[in-house]
C-alpha cells in the first residue's frame, strides 16, 4: 500500500472518529499497556524505558507500564486502546493535523507535549509529543519526563478507582470511621475492617484471593519524614500488629510526593516474614496534618503470581483517605 493511501486512511479515520456524533466506543487493551506510535523508536526507546518502565519488585521485578511500539502509520489500528503515546516531528502526518493549532508554538519552543482524554474512545488517555527535529526528540522527552509519567500514572489510578468501586463501597463502615477516628477511607465491597488494635491507633482492611491489606496508623505528634526512620517505624508497627513483617530494604526506595494536598513520604518496596516464609510488595504514604502523623500502607501476598495490578489497586484505595477537618 502506498504512503499516500496510508495517509488518507489515517486522516479519514481521525476525521470520522473525532467528528461523528455517535457515542465513543469503549477503550480496549491491557490496563498498563501503552501503545507508542513513532517512526523513531531507536532514538527514544532508552528514554521512555527510564520514564515509564520503572520496576516494582513484587518480589520479582514488574515494569510500571508495558510499552508496545508501532509505526506511526498504524494509528488507525490502535485508536481504541486505553493508553496511547504518539512521538514524532511536527511535519509528520498525522501529528501535523492533530496539532495544527500548536504548530507555531512548537516551532518556537522546539517541542511540545499535549494531553487528551477520551479522544477516540471512552476512558482513554492520549499524549502527543512533537519536536521540530528528530535529533531533539530525546532531549524533549527528558524535559517532559515527570509530566509524562504523572499523566499516565493519574490515568491508571483513576481507572483502577472506577473498577474498584464499580459496585459501590461500604458507606456505613466508611462513615463510622469518621465518627470513631476523624478520618475516612472508602472501603470496597470485597474488603473487611478489623479494629482489634484500635486502642493502639491501628486499624486495617483486608481482602482475600489474593490477600490484600491496608493499615492506617496515627500518632498525636509531628514526625520527621526521614526515610530511614519511617522504615524502622513501619517495622515496629508490623512487628506488633502484622506477625513481625519487616521491610526488605534492598528492594525498597522512598520519594517525596503529594498526598491529598499534603507533603508526604512515599515508600515502595518489598516486605518479608521469616517465620511465615512469606513476602510481597507494599506501598506506603506518611504525612503530618493537624498535629497528627499518619501512616497508610498497602501490601499484597499472592505467592507465585504477578502482583503489581493488585498493588496499584491498593494505591487507588489509599488515595480515597480523607481527614475530617
Amino acid at each position: 500500500m502506498s504512503k499516500i493511501k496510508i495517509l488518507l486512511i489515517i486522516l479519514s479515520s481521525i476525521y470520522f472518529i473525532v467528528n461523528c456524533t455517535q457515542t465513543l466506543p469503549q477503550s480496549i487493551g491491557k490496563i498498563r499497556q501503552i501503545i507508542v506510535l513513532t517512526n523513531f523508536r531507536s532514538q527514544i526507546e532508552k528514554q521512555l524505558q527510564y520514564t515509564l518502565q520503572r520496576n516494582y519488585y513484587t518480589v520479582q521485578p514488574e515494569p510500571e507500564f508495558i510499552l508496545r511500539y508501532e509505526d506511526l502509520s498504524r494509528l488507525s489500528d490502535f485508536m481504541k486502546f486505553h493508553l496511547i503515546l504518539i512521538v514524532g516531528v511536527i511535519t509528520e502526518e498525522p501529528i501535523q493535523t492533530l496539532l495544527k493549532e500548536y504548530q507555531t508554538k512548537i516551532q518556537q519552543d522546539g517541542f511540545g507535549l499535549y494531553s487528551y482524554n477520551d479522544l477516540w474512545a471512552k476512558n482513554q488517555k492520549v499524549l502527543i509529543f512533537a519536536a521540530n527535529d528528530y535529533n531533539t526528540l530525546s532531549d524533549g522527552l527528558i524535559r517532559y519526563e515527570r509530566r509524562i509519567r504523572q499523566e499516565f500514572q493519574n490515568y491508571l489510578i483513576n481507572y483502577l478507582t472506577q473498577l474498584t468501586y464499580a459496585r459501590g463501597y461500604k458507606k456505613e463502615i466508611s462513615d463510622s470511621l469518621i465518627n470513631h477516628y476523624h478520618y475516612s477511607i472508602k472501603v470496597p465491597q470485597s474488603f473487611f475492617l478489623n479494629t482489634k488494635y484500635e486502642n493502639n491507633n491501628f486499624i486495617y482492611l483486608v481482602a482475600h484471593n489474593p490477600t490484600r491489606s491496608i493499615f492506617i496508623y496515627n500518632e498525636r505528634r509531628y514526625i520527621e519524614l526521614d526515610p530511614s526512620y519511617i522504615i524502622s517505624l513501619r517495622d515496629s508497627i508490623t512487628n506488633l500488629f502484622f506477625d513481625k513483617d519487616y521491610v526488605y530494604q534492598p528492594l525498597t526506595y522512598a520519594e517525596t510526593t503529594n498526598f491529598n494536598n499534603n507533603i508526604a513520604l512515599k515508600l515502595i518496596g518489598a516486605w518479608q516474614n521469616d517465620a511465615l516464609t512469606a513476602g510481597g510488595p507494599f506501598i506506603s504514604y506518611c504525612f503530618n496534618k493537624n498535629n497528627h502523623f499518619y501512616y497508610i500502607d498497602g501490601s499484597v501476598f499472592n505467592p507465585g503470581k504477578r502482583k503489581l495490578d493488585n498493588l496499584l489497586q491498593l494505591d487507588a484505595i489509599i488515595r480515597t483517605f480523607e481527614i475530617l477537618q
